[in-house]
């Protein structure tokens, strides 16, 4: 486990953190003085940057002052710079972080303490919140009043949840230690009146009913790929896991149903859970925040000899109110307390140690990554090449980490993967300085380009072009790495869409490239075929001419199955598939045949290593391909 980040905010005690599901930098932070019991409030606006030793730094950017104490924060689903807050007066407040000091709406018709908001993220247009008042409401940032109020408890409403499997499906947790699921599709409302603040008011009718605890229920949160399982956890001390898939919803949905399924309770805290929340990238580990001053991470299945418990945090002084998980760092997770002069930590937890299982992405957007070769390993280098270039000692290359446009963060490249480290940890198999002449190497899909520009710092006789998706922060990055790393005069930063006109790839080599190198680029079989196009543009037509590609086997044995068939019918050749283990030097022969009999912990461990070369048929006499009439004979 890695030291953690650390943010302190003098006068303020943190309640809520939430991670910005546009920008993988930017947090939220809802803090209340006085413990949020009286006084005002402030939402905090927090960026993670490079900081020393890799180690990201925590840095305020602005912060917004309230009348009363904030006690949730949720950003927007559908605007990068919004977000909603939950406040002591009752209010909720919408607020736009390119703006200055005043939100640009509130709402004000809870009678009690606002103590949860939540975004959809399947109806990107709705948000809901939960009350002291007993009751949950559905919201539009774009109405002027609720579009509904259920009276889902006699007592206080803690957290109120929207399911990310099933539209218009909420869960909530009491002081009544029950957990309700509501159907926002299921005509089994009574009609909302005016809220009742001494619970008299007839409740809603919940499509399920979850009698949890004999105590307060304080905190709940959805599986994010289990539906209709969820954890809750309260005054018992105790986090509880709960099948609840015999509800029915929708337009099955009929009498109230009392049930539930408890699957697993975890044991360990000394007091109080306030907080717990379910891993975004795996389905067997989720957090909790207790106010025994801990923070522990646990999973649903742990190995043969070992407990759930999968680790305790305790550097905080005080109550820890709450944590949350970064949604595109696997393996960081904030955590606060209410003591205000104890700080926020952001905790990059060791993955190896932490679940037993291999991480497949390294770094974050706008991160430094640094990697380093030892003065054995270049040595190594420079006894599989008849290139003397190559420097002796250690030598490191430093990276940012690109950042994405929002509409371009499906192509994942805001991470350095498990893929690329291991191509460039094994850039002897390449076969690089072993001629005379230049050779010409492409990258495609380079992200930060780490074993291109790695390559043009090592070997003198080569010309290098990494290339990615036309986004402008992307390539800005990737040149910015070449320059960074003092091989502009060998390397080059194109941008590239997978199956477009190769033009600006080709103009460093007309006839196309010897060598084509890719890491974890065939995730996407829909991608496959615009990829096979790049490669059949790009790669020259010769008997010497290479693809290396290396892709995690987390991408899956069928998906890399239907690239290697397709790649064979547009005219390559296999040279060898090879199955290599992330760490050591285990290597096994390519099999489709082993998808049924591992899991995602022994996929994590492994890469495939494919090297591609033309058929024979498909090579031409000068080696240059016309798009226009084919190979040129």
């Amino acid at each position: 486990m890695n030291n953690p980040s650390v943010l302190q905010t003098p006068g303020f005690a943190h309640y809520s953190l939430a991670w910005s599901p546009f920008h993988t930098t930017r947090i939220a932070l809802a803090s209340s003085a006085n413990y949020g019991l009286v006084g005002n409030g402030r939402l905090h606006l927090v960026s993670l940057s490079p900081g020393p030793g890799g180690l990201p730094a925590l840095n305020v950017d602005k912060y917004y002052e309230t009348q009363d104490g904030l006690y949730d924060v949720a950003w927007s689903e559908i605007h990068e710079n919004q977000l909603v807050t939950a406040s002591g007066d009752g209010s909720i407040r919408l607020w736009d972080v390119m703006l200055n000091d005043l939100p640009i709406r509130a709402w004000q018709e809870h009678t009690r303490e606002v103590f949860s908001v939540d975004w959809s993220n399947l109806q990107k247009d709705l948000f809901v919140s939960s009350s002291w008042d007993g009751t949950i409401k559905l919201w539009s940032p774009e109405r002027p009043r609720s579009i509904t109020t259920l009276h889902a408890h006699h007592s206080c409403v803690y957290q109120a949840l929207f399911s990310p499997h099933q539209p218009g499906v909420i869960a909530t947790c009491s002081t009544d230690g029950t957990m309700k699921l509501f159907d926002m599709r299921a005509p089994s409302y009574l009609p909302s009146g005016p809220p009742n603040t001494n619970f008299n008011t007839p409740l809603s009718a919940p499509v399920l009913t979850v009698p949890a605890s004999t105590t307060e229920v304080l905190s709940l949160d959805w599986n994010k790929y289990r539906p209709y399982v969820l954890a809750t956890a309260g005054v018992d001390k105790t986090v509880k896991v709960w099948d609840c898939r015999m509800v029915k919803t929708g337009p099955e949905a009929g009498q109230e149903v009392v049930g539930g399924i408890c699957e697993l309770g975890l044991v360990g805290h000394e007091y109080a859970v306030r907080k717990v929340q379910w891993s975004p990238h795996r389905a067997d580990v989720l957090a909790s925040a207790s106010y025994d001053m801990t923070c522990r991470v646990w999973t649903t299945t742990p190995t043969p000899g070992r407990t759930h418990l999968l680790h305790i945090h305790d550097p905080h002084s005080e109550f820890v109110v709450s944590c949350a998980w970064s949604l595109y760092d696997e393996g960081v997770i904030g955590s606060y307390s209410e003591n205000e002069s104890d700080p926020e930590d952001i905790l990059s937890s060791s993955l190896e140690t932490l679940y037993d299982y291999t991480a497949i992405t390294h770094s974050s957007a706008g991160s430094v990554f640094t990697y380093k070769i030892t003065e054995s390993e270049t040595e190594k280098l420079r006894g599989c090449t008849t290139e003397r270039q190559i420097p002796s000692g250690d030598l490191t290359i430093n990276l940012t980490t690109p950042d994405t446009k929002a509409a371009n963060w499906h192509l994942h490249a805001s991470s350095i993967w498990v893929s690329s480290l291991f191509l460039a940890g094994h850039l002897d198999e390449l076969g690089i300085g072993t001629g005379k002449k230049p050779l010409s190497i492409l990258e495609l899909g380079a992200s930060a380009g780490l074993p291109g520009i790695l390559i043009a710092k090592l070997y003198e006789n080569v010309r290098v072009t990494v290339s990615d998706y036309p986004d402008e922060e992307l390539l800005r990055t990737l040149a910015a790495n070449i320059t960074r790393n003092e091989v502009d005069s060998r390397c080059r930063a194109v941008a590239y869409a997978w199956g477009s006109d190769p033009a600006a790839l080709l103009q460093e080599a007309p006839d196309g490239y010897d060598l084509i190198i890719a890491a974890d680029t065939l995730w996407n079989p829909e991608l496959h075929s615009l990829f096979i196009r790049s490669l059949d543009m790009a790669l020259r037509r010769t008997e010497d001419a290479r693809v290396h590609l290396v892709g995690g086997l987390h991408t899956g044995r069928y998906t890399l199955e239907a690239f290697l068939k397709a790649v064979r019918a547009a005219g390559f050749e296999i040279e060898y598939a090879t199955e290599r283990a992330v760490k050591g030097d285990r290597a096994i022969s390519w099999s489709v045949d082993r998808a049924e009999g591992e899991d995602d912990q022994e996929r994590r461990r492994w890469v495939v290593w494919m090297v591609l070369k033309w058929a024979s048929s498909q090579i031409t006499a000068n080696g240059y391909w016309s798009d226009q009439l084919g190979p040129t004979r």
